[in-house]
């Protein structure tokens, strides 16, 4: 046979590329697993960090007090913030501020960061936290938010200050 002019690849040059294809896909797969984890995680605790820091700043500027409550039942845990008061924040408006024309709902729930615990020091699941208007400090506390893989720590300190952290992420403050 004369194969002069003909191009293209053996068969056994596109069964090696698959086969390297393959191995490179087998060791991607598991690292970028890894990768969305953490991103979840570090996803949850920045929305953590920001309701509690627009809870505390509300407090300063309306100069109300601000009650910021949580339910840690695992898995279906849930936080919010109300300046009219404690709230449940398992109820579609149960945390929210403003007017009854302006009301602004102030949650965030589990099932918006799946496979991501959090655990605080309340010895009771469901407790709230409150932002006074004066100076915006509060009550001291923190909570863990875990994946399966990772861990990052949320801490109010008594001046009102909200800082996350973690043991072994090189992106965060160590704890």
């Amino acid at each position: 046979m004369d194969d002069h002019g003909h191009t293209g690849f053996t068969l056994a040059e596109l069964l090696v590329t698959l086969a390297v294809v393959a191995i490179l896909i087998g060791i991607a797969v598991p690292a970028m697993a890894l990768h969305l984890e953490k991103a979840r995680l570090r996803a949850a605790s920045e929305a953590l960090v920001q309701e509690l820091r627009q809870a505390r700043n509300h407090a300063i500027n309306y100069r109300r007090t601000v009650h910021f409550s949580y339910r840690l039942d695992a898995p279906d845990w849930c936080f919010g913030w109300s300046d009219k008061g404690r709230c449940d924040c398992r109820s579609e408006t149960g945390c929210a501020s403003g007017g009854p024309e302006a009301s602004r709902s102030h949650r965030l729930l589990a099932r918006d960061f799946s496979s991501i615990h959090i655990t605080g020091r309340s010895a009771t699941s469901m407790a709230t936290l409150e932002f006074s208007p004066v100076r915006g400090t509060a009550t001291a506390t923190s909570f863990i938010l875990r994946s399966r893989t990772a861990e990052l720590k949320v801490i109010i300190s008594p001046l009102g200050r909200i800082r996350a952290c973690s043991p072994d992420d090189p992106g965060l403050r160590r704890c």
